[in-house]
């Protein structure tokens, strides 16, 4: 059996014969031959034309020099797959503002898939990969200029008046340095759409251009390019917003989070089991109190919550100062604990406010034998029956305390939630913070005039 040898995609460069170009006598080697309309020299910059026998017509010579791309004229890369060579680079800018903003494009080329666009901002860095629209883009009738294709929306980013500054190689329509065609950019990130409108021999023209971004590093590593690509700036027209881009895992990772806290927090205030060291009911407000108790186990630390409910509390408050000293170690901890209760009428409307009961939690109490001392003090002035409150003020005449070990303490399980919640807080303002920047450059500046 003989085996076929491989086909390839592109002409062996080693057997292609040259052609000079007729303005410099350089030589020039074309690579698309049906579609191409226009060669220009990479030497001099004549403007020439493919004959169907293979042979170049002069249509203007020109004197120019050479310069540099970011990308080489014929270099070979592979993107998604397929080969693709650059056969025709053309430089453009735009004026905004007394600024030029260029950028270059390169016309790549294979035999099976056709021609795109690979597009290079040397403002910023970015590039985009570009192809021919098969159809014309629907205008949305909205506030802020929109066209959809292919049930895709596309919201209007810039517009601006774009010029050839310098071509070389094959390109598929007539170009010259100097061409000027009105360019609107349309965006859904990281797709785009772009809209142009030259003046051709027979009238207007339109062209229009399906985008997507493309990273830096691709382009370099799919053309094999020595060293690192260039630096990129800000954020391009077409860049993904990383912080939408995994918004669903962001949700996803909260509501996971969210349920595992639920269980840890139950779990966990289940495992606790409150005590009650210390419960009184009815002690005499005016009197101050002095009790011995214990508080946990020595060497070993506990949380503590103390209960302070005077009784009455009407429209007035009450105080108490607890300490607690450690018999063994004569340190003390002393806190107060006050109490309130306000109602009335304003404006036609009730109110109130307090709700009669002070506490306070203490964490990480060292156990042992303790002293509780505790003082008490009252409002003593009168607000009566005045036009914001309802009925008279009741001072309390006694007080009740109660004091329990081995508490929840809530803090903690509250400062892991605020984590929780934070973390698509932060993730919805870094997006916010990243599509700021990415609309400074355009049209709707935020803050623009």
């Amino acid at each position: 059996m003989t085996l076929e040898p491989t086909k390839k995609l592109f002409r062996d460069e080693a057997q292609a014969e040259s052609i000079k170009c007729l303005g410099c006598g350089g030589p020039i080697t074309l690579h698309s031959f049906g579609a191409v309309q226009r060669v220009i020299c990479p030497h001099c910059g004549s403007a020439l034309a493919p004959a169907d026998s293979g042979a170049l017509a002069l249509l203007e010579a020109a004197t120019r020099k050479h310069q540099d791309s970011v990308l080489p004229l014929h270099a070979r890369g592979t993107l998604d797959g397929v080969e693709w060579e650059i056969i025709g680079i053309c430089w453009r800018r735009c004026v905004v503002e007394g600024v030029a903003y260029p950028w270059q494009e390169f016309l790549l080329f294979n035999p099976y898939r056709g021609f795109r666009w690979l597009i290079h901002s040397n403002t910023d860095g970015h590039w985009t990969l570009g192809a021919n629209l098969d159809g014309a883009p629907e205008i949305l009738e909205t506030r802020h200029q929109r066209v959809r294709f292919k049930k895709r929306r596309y919201k209007h980013f810039q517009g601006a008046n774009a010029v050839v500054t310098y071509v070389e190689g094959e390109f598929t329509w007539e170009v010259h340095v100097g061409d000027r065609a009105d360019a609107n950019d349309f965006i859904d990130p990281p797709h785009g759409l772009s809209i142009e409108q030259s003046s051709g021999p027979d009238g207007a023209e339109l062209n229009f251009t399906i985008q997507q971004h493309i990273d830096a590093k691709a382009v370099w590593k799919a053309f094999a390019r020595p060293g690192k690509p260039p630096k990129t700036r800000g954020v391009g027209a077409l860049q993904p917003n990383p912080w939408r881009r995994h918004r669903a895992q962001i949700w996803l990772s909260f509501l996971v989070f969210l349920f595992l806290h639920a269980f840890l927090s139950k779990r966990l205030e289940d495992s606790r089991k409150p005590h009650t060291v210390i419960e009184e009911k009815n002690l005499a407000f005016d009197e101050s109190i002095s009790r011995e108790l214990t508080i946990g186990r020595e060497g070993e630390r506990t949380a503590i919550e103390f209960h302070f409910s005077p009784d009455p509390l009407d429209n007035t408050w009450a105080y108490a100062e607890v300490m607690l000293i450690n018999i063994a170690t004569e340190q003390a901890v002393a806190f107060g604990v006050e109490a309130s209760y306000y109602h009335g009428m304003d404006d036609g409307e009730y109110w109130s406010e307090g709700h009669g009961r002070g506490a306070v939690t203490i964490g990480g109490f060292e156990g042992g034998k303790y002293l509780l001392q505790i003082q008490t003090q009252r409002d003593t002035t009168s607000l009566g029956g005045g036009p914001f409150f309802i009925g008279a003020t009741r001072h309390p005449t006694s007080y009740g305390i109660e004091l329990v070990e081995d508490v929840y303490l809530t803090r903690y399980s509250g400062l892991a939630l605020l984590v929780i919640f934070g973390v698509p807080m932060f993730g919805g303002l870094m997006g916010w913070i990243f599509e700021r920047r990415r609309w400074r450059n355009s049209d709707y500046a935020p803050g623009g005039g």
